[in-house]
């Protein structure tokens, strides 16, 4: 297996995509730090994922934490190195998405987006950074977008932010490379979540281009292509996950007839 020995933290990983990398990473032989922000959220939460984990013979605990409070930062990044000795993998999911024109937006709501997504992954790459230099190895994944590739309208801030992870990405990755730790981001496209529905509403792929639906697992299959020596020589790179999306693909239809 790719990661036995290995140590996996996964933020916003109590469900959607996030559980789908945890899930398997630990199939791969990892021990998995879960995590989200409190017990019981909607569609599930780091406690039952681990939970799952566990029951199918893997190795995992939960951490319940605010990625984007640096105290709380903090303690997830501890906890997986009191439990576990060591860290080798950081994969920062937690993300918000708002849909909406930005005029629409709360002074709340616009915080909250940017909190999550570009201050959580930042504290989370500061707070991780010592432990993967020390060992001189370590692979941090960021998770952006299809919308950090292009700017789709009503996702103005969460496109923001994800432009924003990619940037991120790139500068850090060049911060660290002497210290042999690969940073590197997966953008997926439209995914069937509950971050992509509405309360109450069946998850759907918002996103369908040249006919290929994109799921949880598609996107852990390319974090774990990264997160794996195969990728040794990888670094400060994006990879789309996306069907087409940012091609703006104009209409589903097949361009000729055979």
């Amino acid at each position: 297996m790719r990661f036995s020995g290995k140590v996996a933290i996964v933020t916003g990983s109590g469900q959607g995509i996030g559980r789908s990398i945890a899930v398997a990473l630990a199939a791969e032989g990892a021990k998995v730090v879960t995590n989200n922000r409190k017990p019981g959220t909607r569609g599930g939460d780091a406690a039952t994922v681990a939970a799952e984990i566990k029951a199918a013979g893997g190795e995992a605990i939960s951490v319940f934490s605010s990625v984007d409070d640096y105290a709380e930062s903090q303690k997830l990044i501890q906890t997986a190195i009191d439990n576990f000795g060591r860290i080798d993998i950081l994969v920062n999911n937690a993300a918000i998405m708002l849909r909406g024109p930005l005029i629409n937006y709360t002074e709340e709501q616009i915080r909250a987006i940017i909190n999550v997504n570009i201050l959580g992954c930042v504290f989370c790459c500061q707070q991780v950074i010592p432990h993967m230099a020390r060992q001189k190895y370590g692979k941090i994944i960021n998770i952006s977008s299809g919308a950090g590739l292009e700017g789709p309208p009503l996702h103005t801030v969460y496109s923001a932010t994800k432009h924003a992870v990619i940037g991120l990405t790139e500068a850090l990755a060049a911060e660290l490379a002497y210290y042999n730790i690969n940073v590197n981001s997966v953008c997926p496209g439209g995914v069937p979540t509950r971050m992509n529905s509405e309360p109450g509403e069946t998850p759907s792929a918002p996103y369908n281009f040249f006919h290929r639906k994109i799921t949880g697992t598609d996107i852990a299959s390319a974090v774990l292509f990264l997160a794996s020596d195969e990728a040794r020589n990888i670094t400060s790179s994006c990879l789309p996950v996306t069907a087409g999306v940012e091609k703006k693909v104009p209409d589903p239809k097949p361009f000729f007839e055979i």
